[in-house]
């Protein structure tokens, strides 16, 4: 959790494919292939820090994701996969077994997801 109490969600993204600025966080520390310490998290991503950590083969980066609407848009993904593993699974319905099968990974799968809200 932040200062504010808020959830902290992190994730991992090609250090290639930002655009630097201060309001992009990096939230783990770094290290280079042999485990040596690079940087110090948490820091803000700027051009130079980005330039040093590719030119030492860091290819990805944990940064604090801090998008509104991130969590509206994981939920509308979940009932998309979900839907989606509902028809995959249709036809295990045909007989006892195969119903008893996919209620059950339906319902692990779901709350799988809900333990991770």
């Amino acid at each position: 959790m932040n200062a504010k109490g808020e959830t902290m969600r992190l994730v991992t993204v090609k250090l290639e494919s930002l655009t630097p600025h201060e309001s992009i966080v990096i939230a783990s520390d770094v290290f280079d292939a042999l485990g040596r310490l690079l940087l110090k998290a948490p820091r803000s991503l700027d051009q130079n820090t980005k330039t040093v950590l590719l030119s030492r083969g860091v290819r990805e980066i944990i940064i604090q994701d801090r998008r509104e609407a991130s969590r509206v848009d994981d939920e509308q993904a979940i009932k998309q996969e979900l839907e989606a593993l509902d028809k995959r699974m249709s036809l295990f319905t045909e007989d006892p077994a195969g119903a008893e099968f996919k209620e059950l990974v339906c319902k692990t799968v779901f709350q799988f997801y809900e333990q991770r809200k």
